[in-house]
């Protein structure tokens, strides 16, 4: 579970959110959306453990926590397929297991004929579709995803979107997830945390059952990221 009470985020002495309670417990999915500066990336480093809360508590008791930042974290130094093993290794998988996990998730997000590649050989999407081969891959059973599709091309983010829904289906993870999408959230979550002047509003999004209630639901969220950002006229 990932819990925090009554928490103030932020860096230095200047806090972007206040009082935030949140919890989140396994197989709940909840995205995360606000005007740039809101403290969106700001929470998942308080969740991932990477920053501390200036008041207040965090508490993450989930075994395997992955963060994807929206920039990938790839050993340059080691090839694609390695960069994986390495992770799964640390993970405590046999080295056996870890190769067949490895080369089975750089298949299902079309990253084969690249297992040999240097990170560098990647295109962005291409590198950010291995880092994401390495969070399911590690079986994390908290996905914290920051803008993880923003460099890729809509018919691939859509398919990894869909592949993200079946792994978090299937595995019962839990997911923290932020984006500038609407739609993004409304596909991956079941709830949504709206960030806006150093408050957090929880949104439901149980509602949107079916294709025309998720576009009519990313709409109103729209409308609202639209009337919190400052008005630049």
């Amino acid at each position: 579970m990932l819990e925090l009470r009554h928490a103030s985020l932020g860096h230095g002495r200047t806090p972007v959110v206040e009082a935030l309670d949140l919890r989140l417990s396994p197989g709940q999915r909840l995205g995360i959306l606000g005007p740039s500066g809101s403290g969106k990336s700001t929470l998942l480093k308080v969740a991932a453990g990477l920053l501390a809360p200036l008041q207040g508590e965090c508490r993450n008791t989930f075994a395997r926590p992955v963060l994807v930042f929206q920039e990938p974290r790839l050993l340059p130094w080691q090839t694609v397929l390695d960069n994986l093993l390495i992770a799964l290794q640390a993970a405590g998988q046999a080295p056996h297991q870890a190769r067949q996990n490895a080369e089975r998730w750089l298949a299902r997000t079309g990253l084969s004929a690249a297992a040999n590649l240097w990170p560098g050989q990647l295109s962005g999407g291409m590198a950010q579709r291995a880092a994401l081969a390495r969070a399911f891959a590690v079986q994390a059973d908290l996905l914290m995803l920051d803008e993880p599709f923003s460099a890729l091309d809509p018919a691939l983010r859509n398919n990894l979107i869909e592949l993200c829904r079946t792994y978090l289906r299937d595995s019962g993870a839990a997911l923290l997830c932020v984006s500038h999408q609407p739609h993004e959230v409304v596909e991956l979550a079941d709830q949504c945390l709206l960030l806006h002047q150093g408050r957090a509003q929880h949104l439901g999004l149980d509602e949107a059952s079916d294709d025309d209630a998720r576009r009519h639901l990313a709409q109103c969220l729209q409308a609202r990221l639209v009337a919190m950002e400052p008005d630049c006229s």
